[in-house]
């Protein structure tokens, strides 16, 4: 399977059987509360399955929705984070994405999304993104830094229930894309000289 690395030192890589504690540590308070580990292990395998099954020729053919779990490496080959996504008619939903809570707060959110975009739409010929987040003030304060770049049509909606806690969230749907996500990378003051690697 494909593995991307990059000029500046990360990787990015489909999940593998060996990341199972890395994995649970990130579910663990996902996306906001408290998960058992049942329901870790059962998202866990879920994800390992999928990934296993992943088929870039089905992607780029546009013959049947694909999904796959890709982690995310510093220099050093620490995990620091994963997304999970689905490819339909070459849009990628932004399934589930968390940074490990040893590694949050620290800037690798932003690189999980360069990756991403150079996975999805340089590799895979991808031509948007679609994802819903919550609306919390952490989440809003690192979707702000795109937001110049994304497209207008956003929204807005009330869930109940969305994670079994019997609370009410907000979530935010943003959709970008991939010359946007181009435009963004292009001038980001880091990312913008990072070269990437395809093997």
């Amino acid at each position: 399977m494909t593995v991307i690395t990059t000029s500046n030192g990360y990787k990015y890589r489909p999940l593998e059987e060996s990341d199972e504690t890395f994995m649970m540590d990130c579910l663990k308070d996902y996306p906001i509360g408290s998960n058992t580990i049942y329901q870790r292990r059962n998202e866990f395998a879920n994800m390992l399955y999928v990934t296993e099954g992943f088929d870039e020729t089905k992607v780029k053919n546009k013959t049947s929705p694909q999904s796959i779990t890709m982690v995310t490496e510093k220099a050093d080959g620490s995990a620091i984070g994963f997304q999970h996504i689905e490819i339909v008619d070459l849009i990628v939903e932004l399934r589930m994405g968390a940074t490990h809570p040893s590694h949050r707060r620290q800037g690798h959110s932003t690189a999980r999304l360069m990756l991403l975009g150079e996975f999805a739409y340089n590799h895979l010929g991808c031509t948007g993104t679609s994802l819903e987040i919550v609306n919390t003030d952490q989440v809003s304060k690192v979707a702000d830094t795109w937001r110049s770049d994304i497209s207008a049509d956003e929204t807005q909606r009330d869930t109940e229930n969305k994670f079994g806690d019997a609370q009410t969230y907000t979530l935010n749907k943003i959709q970008i894309t991939a010359a946007e996500h181009e435009t963004h990378r292009a001038a980001h003051s880091t990312w913008g000289s990072v070269t990437y690697t395809i093997t």
